[in-house]
């Protein structure tokens, strides 16, 4: 290709291509010229057309070394393809790489030149030259150094939602942040929608992005004094910037689509395991109505998938900017994405074992209780067979005494000294027996002795034993029954025994005098029935062990009183209750169950 290039001559008719083939060359967008090893152009695409723009006519009509300034490579390139022994891959399909000057009109354009040597069915040679431009080569070099770039992203996204301990919520938060971050992925809006097995639906999970062109100069211009650093923005965020995602997280609380939905166009994105984007060309189940949520007729999907199957998808958008989404936005995308739904698979599993655990712990927490106070049910029911017992054995000598007490009380004087002991042994001996039958009254099997009977009428009848009592003390009892016509299904002894302890304990917290008042109304299922006064109320300490057996804040008393009644209504199917009232005093209370066919509800 010097001094001794052969003479011009016409290029060999037909290469080894067929028409279609020659064709597709032709067609082709990338600069490609095929050469003979004489050094004429043979075939020339449209790519090479325009990058040295000239026609196909003129290239083809050309010789190489008109087309660039040193032919130094070229020359290396066609002698090892005109020497048959030198076999083909000597040249290496995209090993032989150069650089060259291209003759571009006027100009002298820097090209990256890759050569490769074949030969057609009558053992001719050739050379099939790809040529890159400078501005493909820049385009190139800043695709690469943006890819670098990405990846970096890419490291600190990895670093913040697998190393930073982060939870579920801070996680899903987390992935929106890097989404529409600058230092991120760049998008205006970013919308999160979760699998939610419950419901079987594509759920709207959490949104950022701002709402308008203003909140979005100012988040951006309150992000750009935050770190630079994508891993401290992601596990970092301020949080007063939530407040500007509330018109994007009312739109994502809208986003709801059933998962048997399946031609639904989120649906079916998820299902599909690549990133889609759609525009207002495109047409498919659902996506005019998830354009109508965003507002916009553009906007990515990404779905979240991990080896389990699919969790969700990611919806990003630049409503604000109008800025198109590229492919190489929809690569990192995602790429991204990937990352995305393990993590938050992850922190989901995370997140269900500390529950497990939790559950475990209270699991063996409540077994420990258990255990204990089955222990405790043991050692009681011990006590309970042995108390019965001396109770048994200790009340005939008690009633013995008692009776010959009182018998020698009566017999005397009213001004003897020894009258004195007597009332004392006397009095002493009764509160004994007391004792005796409220610890049998506990320890006895409870008879399932139930009808149905008008609760008011238990009411009055306890009331009606306990007015003597009421008025020597100086306590007013006060009525208010409005259960008239209800019935339950009680004991009525039971109840009334209930009811008289309740209204003497509120007799006792008044030494002094006071008020006692007993209500009752009809509730959805039974009867609630109270017994409230104007007492000092219940302290603190004694809130928790007043119906503990054997407890009590009186200098006389078994301390059995509460817990009988507790028992007793228990065993009706309710709970005793008591509490201070706001206004002072204390309150007891109970439900009695009505009969089924009478339990309708109360307007």
């Amino acid at each position: 290709m010097h001094g001794d290039t052969p003479a011009r001559r016409s290029p060999p008719a037909g290469p080894a291509l067929d028409a279609l083939a020659r064709r597709g060359l032709e067609a082709s967008g990338l600069p490609q010229l095929v050469i003979a090893v004489s050094g004429e152009v043979v075939l020339a695409s449209d790519g090479a057309c325009a990058l040295l723009q000239r026609s196909r006519s003129q290239l083809e009509a050309a010789r190489l070394d008109e087309l660039v300034t040193t032919t130094d490579a070229l020359t290396g390139w066609i002698e090892r393809a005109i020497d048959r022994d030198a076999p083909e891959s000597d040249l290496g399909s995209g090993a032989a790489i150069s650089q060259l000057d291209l003759r571009v009109g006027d100009r002298v354009v820097a090209a990256e030149v890759q050569c490769e040597s074949f030969s057609d069915d009558e053992d001719r040679r050739f050379l099939n030259l790809i040529l890159r431009g400078a501005d493909d080569l820049e385009a190139r070099d800043a695709m690469r150094t943006a890819r670098l770039a990405k990846l970096n992203l890419l490291n600190q996204v990895s670093e913040a939602l697998y190393g930073a301990q982060l939870s579920l919520p801070q996680v899903l938060e987390s992935v929106l942040i890097a989404m529409t971050a600058g230092q991120g992925l760049r998008f205006n809006r970013a919308f999160l929608l979760l699998v939610d097995e419950r419901t079987r639906s594509l759920r709207g999970e959490i949104a950022i992005g701002p709402s308008s062109r203003e909140e979005a100069d100012r988040i951006w211009t309150d992000l750009s004094e935050q770190p630079t650093d994508l891993y401290e923005m992601m596990t970092s965020y301020d949080h007063s910037l939530r407040q500007t995602d509330v018109a994007v997280n009312d739109i994502v609380r809208e986003l709801d689509v059933p998962l048997a939905d399946e031609n639904h166009v989120l649906i079916r994105a998820m299902h599909a395991r690549r990133v889609r984007h759609f525009t207002e060309r495109d047409a498919a189940p659902g996506l005019a109505e998830v354009q109508r949520w965003l507002g916009v007729q553009r906007f990515a999907v990404a779905p979240l998938a991990t080896r389990r199957g699919a969790i969700g998808v990611l919806i990003a958008d630049n409503a604000i900017s109008g800025l198109e989404i590229t492919d190489f936005d929809l690569e990192f995308m995602q790429l991204f994405a990937n990352h995305s739904a393990n993590a938050i698979e992850s922190s989901r599993l995370t997140e269900e074992l500390a529950r497990k655990v939790l559950d475990l712990r209270k699991a063996q927490q409540k077994q420990k209780e258990d255990q204990q106070t089955l222990l405790r049910m043991e050692r009681l029911s011990v006590m309970g067979e042995t108390s019965a017992i001396v109770a048994h054995e200790l009340r005939n000598p008690l009633v013995a005494i008692g009776g010959f007490a009182r018998a020698l009380r009566r017999n005397l004087a009213e001004d003897d000294p020894n009258r004195q002991y007597a009332d004392i042994i006397t009095d002493e001996t009764a509160r004994l027996e007391r004792i005796i039958h409220d610890l049998l009254d506990f320890i006895r099997p409870q008879k399932m002795m139930r009808k149905t009977v008008a609760p008011d009428a238990i009411v009055q009848e306890a009331v009606r034993k306990m007015r003597p009592t009421l008025e020597s003390h100086g306590v007013t009892l006060e009525l208010d029954l409005q259960a008239e016509g209800a019935e339950v299904h009680a004991h009525p002894g039971e109840i009334q025994q209930v009811l008289q302890n309740l209204i003497f304990n509120a007799i006792q917290a008044q030494p002094g005098g006071g008020r006692v008042q007993v209500t009752s109304r009809v509730l959805e299922g039974g009867v609630m029935i109270q017994v409230a006064d104007e007492g000092p109320g219940i302290p603190g300490d004694v809130a928790e062990k007043m119906f503990s057996p054997f407890f009590t804040t009186k200098s006389a008393g078994s301390g059995l009183g509460l817990t009988i009644c507790a028992q007793i209504i228990k065993a009706h199917g309710g709970v005793l209750r008591g509490e201070n009232l706001s206004e002072g005093g204390a309150c007891f209370s109970f439900i009695l169950p009505r009969p089924k066919d009478d339990a309708e509800p109360v307007e």
